[in-house]
């Protein structure tokens, strides 16, 4: 059996996603052991795959209208039949399709956490900001005998 230019389009496009499913848990474990350095490029990659699986895609879509492709209307959608190509291709198809659906799911769910674990670290740097600016109204400094004294610019030196 030769392999139609469907499977290969989807097989692919599951190649694709598989790496990006990668990139995005490059991404989870640079977010969780603080390694920022290497998110600037991990984005740039993100946006390239990001672009190839979407016209891998559209691609996809492409060829199962060309084929005759149909799903099922019931999660998770598995395919039920290629009405324009041989019937020992749709096993083929359908376990690529299966695939496809659950790395597809498994990058989602794993750009949803990072993007909740990006949302608590803004939270974190505001507060640290936050902090930071209160405690630049009041400084410490040091009394001419060298003791420690909290003072609030603006605010009286002492008495003289």
């Amino acid at each position: 059996m030769s392999t139609s230019p469907l499977l290969s389009a989807m097989q692919a496009e599951l190649s694709e996603l598989q790496r990006f499913v990668a990139l995005l848990e490059r991404e989870q474990h640079a977010l969780i052991h603080n390694t920022l350095a290497d998110l600037e490029d991990i984005a740039k990659q993100k946006a390239g795959h990001a672009q190839a699986l979407e016209g891998q895609a559209k691609e996809r879509k492409r060829l199962f209208q060309v084929n005759g492709v149909e799903l099922s209307p019931d999660p998770p959608h598995p395919l039920v039949r290629a009405a324009y190509l041989p019937a020992e291709h749709l096993p083929h198809l359908a376990e690529c399709w299966l695939q496809l659906i659950q790395a597809a799911r498994h990058a989602s769910a794993l750009n949803q956490t990072n993007g909740k674990l990006i949302d608590t670290r803004q939270q974190q740097n505001q507060q640290l900001m936050a902090l930071l600016q209160s405690s630049q109204d009041s400084t410490l400094s040091y009394d001419a005998y060298g003791q420690p004294r909290l003072s609030r610019p603006g605010g009286s030196l002492g008495k003289a």
